[in-house]
């Protein structure tokens, strides 16, 4: 067992919307544990943010370009995720993660979530998504989904 723990996009954007649920696990993780993120979750956390702050599509962000404006705006929000390790990608997690989606029939992105904790030895993942809850019991990787769950 390792004080790591990965924390996915899902727990980011419930605690930018407000989710007190999703706040405390942040909290608590940053505090008592290794907080561990890959690219995935940067790139989906900022993604979603740009969306949620603006209310415009990302075709519409795009073409009125209005995304440098935005991250700047949010640029407390990247530097807090700049803050966790990142874990990279490798031929080994992508090759884990093909077996997952075709296992648990994970999408792309949890499926290498689940696979950058599997490769790294990472036994806790703090999750809203319950697409992870059958794969993480049969992979052994604890799911918090409140503050009950890290005690």
């Amino acid at each position: 067992m390792n004080n790591k723990i990965f924390v996915d996009s899902s727990i980011f954007i419930e605690n930018f919307k407000g989710n007190t649920i999703a706040k405390e696990i942040l909290e608590v993780a940053i505090d008592k544990f290794d907080v561990c993120i890959n690219s995935i979750v940067f790139s989906e956390v900022l993604f979603k943010l740009i969306v949620l702050k603006s209310g415009k599509s990302i075709l519409t962000l795009k073409s009125q370009n209005l995304i440098s404006d935005l991250i700047k705006e949010l640029k407390n929000y990247s530097e807090l995720l700049l803050l966790f390790e990142v874990l990279e990608e490798n031929k080994d997690v992508l090759n884990l993660s093909l077996r997952f989606m075709e296992k648990y029939s994970l999408l792309t992105n949890d499926a290498l979530i689940l696979a950058t904790c599997k490769y790294y030895g990472i036994d806790k993942i703090a999750s809203l998504d319950s697409d992870f809850e059958k794969a993480t019991i049969t992979e052994k990787i604890k799911l918090i989904r409140s503050m009950n769950d890290l005690l």
